[in-house]
């Protein structure tokens, strides 16, 4: 969704910064088409592939949309206000006969249902997408990918960034991964001994950013390997006991306030894999729209 129209430069400068009513019109981006060498990278990069569902907000000339069905044969949504840019977008897809797995919507991309969505590309402005960015994570299921040409997310850092060259002009690609809300305080109980134990662990998230401790009576202890990506993650818990180091290796599923998954017990040379549930407590989310 990039506009440029020399006639309404001092007009665009002004809707640029905002509207006294604070809503979004057709000049908020001036229209300038995504090259296609960095349209394939943003493309590899979200790593596109025949079972996903690309919406691209703000389509223009529904080159990426296009393009990503032609080249890996997933079903594409673009989403522009412009009537003239959408009118252009199904001629080209017309052109380049995949008619029938685009469809193209003449919308406010802020208003636009995008639930669906497992990848979303973009190519707007960096307050655009800062504007986008509550929409984004509200809307998105965890382990969405998002691919952005030129224009960040502000403090939600990227998980990839790689530079692309077109003749001697450098474009940008931004890459993130739609985290799932793992803040809060979990607890669990594992069999051990003929007993049960119980784990307790807290946990901090700003976007993608996650701290991790395991509460320890009046005392917590940093978990220094915890990652997250979307809605799955994994962890390891050490102790020593009895001069012996006890490994437990974590991973699961969450949705919601439940982590599903499994833990590998580690005592030694012996190894075992048992079933793990993790339950979060009422508490506040820390998670940063």
């Amino acid at each position: 969704m990039k506009r440029f129209n020399i006639v309404l430069l001092p007009l665009l400068y002004i809707l640029l910064l905002g509207s006294p009513s604070g809503q979004w019109n057709q000049y908020d981006v001036p229209y300038v088409s995504t090259p296609y060498p960095v349209v394939e990278e943003m493309l590899r990069i979200a790593e596109v592939n025949k079972n996903d569902i690309l919406y691209d907000l703000g389509c223009g000339d529904g080159r990426i949309v296009i393009t990503a069905v032609k080249k890996f044969g997933c079903r594409g949504v673009g989403v522009d206000m412009d009537p003239q840019r959408i009118k252009e977008s199904r001629e080209n897809a017309i052109r380049e006969n995949v008619e029938n797995k685009v469809t193209f919507i003449q919308k406010d991309l802020f208003e636009a249902d995008i639930s669906e969505a497992t990848v979303v590309t973009l190519y707007l402005l960096s307050s655009v997408n800062l504007k986008l960015r509550p929409k984004l994570l509200k809307d998105l299921k965890p382990g969405t990918r998002i691919a952005s040409h030129d224009f960040s997310m502000g403090e939600w850092e990227a998980d990839v960034e790689k530079e692309v060259f077109v003749g001697s002009d450098r474009h940008k690609v931004y890459f993130w991964v739609v985290p799932a809300d793992v803040s809060g305080t979990w607890r669990w109980t594992l069999p051990e001994n003929n007993s049960g134990m119980n784990y307790e662990m807290k946990v901090t998230q700003k976007f993608n950013q996650v701290w991790a401790f395991q509460n320890l009576g009046a005392s917590k202890k940093s978990i220094e390997d915890f990652q997250l990506r979307g809605d799955k993650l994994n962890f390891t818990l050490e102790r020593n006991r009895g001069g012996k180091d006890e490994v437990k290796l974590f991973e699961g599923h969450i949705n919601g306030d439940n982590i599903n998954g499994t833990v590998v017990l580690k005592d030694g040379e012996k190894e075992v894999k048992k079933s793990w549930k993790a339950r979060r407590l009422p508490s506040t989310l820390a998670i940063k729209k």
